[in-house]
């Protein structure tokens, strides 16, 4: 048998079904997405809020120590303060020169003098923490001399060889050049700082 459709209504039956479950889905999306939208806002619009605090409280916190500062440099800048401080940059340099060891530093400075140099004076100060020597030597050549130099700045215990002056020597009965040099010296043993 043989089936025809035929629809032989005045207002024909339409089949709506495909466009409600289509629009139902597409309703369901826009509200999943708006939902999601919602909770991405709330939760980036807390932690602006969070962030905003913690840099106020950073803002604060730099202020607070800002007039700690102040109040420091206020302290350290009274005549009490400044006499207090000039006395101790004063007392640093003699206690280093109180705690230099001449045995120590004239044994090994001894190691170093060639057999035709001549020390003529040693004087060591302390300068800015560091013990500096001023060196003033006869040497009958120029090859005594820089052997000295060589020397001192291949031992551990010296080093920064500065030369300053050179000159004829004024030593009695010694024919030669004069050489006054800078160097420092590592002391070994521990200093007293104030």
């Amino acid at each position: 048998m043989l089936r025809v459709l035929v629809n032989l209504a005045s207002n024909p039956f339409f089949n709506n079904r495909k466009f409600y479950a289509i629009s139902l889905i597409g309703g369901g999306l826009v509200l999943v997405f708006s939902i999601a939208n919602l909770y991405f806002y709330l939760a980036y619009r807390d932690k602006s809020l969070l962030l905003n605090q913690d840099l106020a409280n950073q803002v604060a916190e730099i202020q607070q120590l800002e007039q700690a500062q102040e109040q420091i440099w206020k302290r350290l800048q009274q005549p009490e303060t400044e006499d207090f401080l000039d006395l101790v940059d004063y007392l640093n340099p003699l206690i280093t020169q109180r705690t230099f060891s001449w045995t120590r530093f004239l044994n090994h400075l001894e190691k170093l003098i060639p057999y035709n140099l001549q020390i003529v004076t040693i004087t060591p100060k302390a300068v800015e923490g560091e013990i500096v020597v001023e060196i003033i030597c006869n040497a009958q050549s120029g090859a005594g001399y820089i052997d000295f130099i060589f020397r001192l700045e291949s031992s551990p215990d010296f080093y920064g060889v500065k030369l300053m002056t050179e000159d004829v020597s004024k030593s009695p009965n010694f024919f030669g050049k004069q050489y006054r040099m800078l160097v420092k010296y590592r002391a070994q043993e521990p200093q007293i700082r104030l």
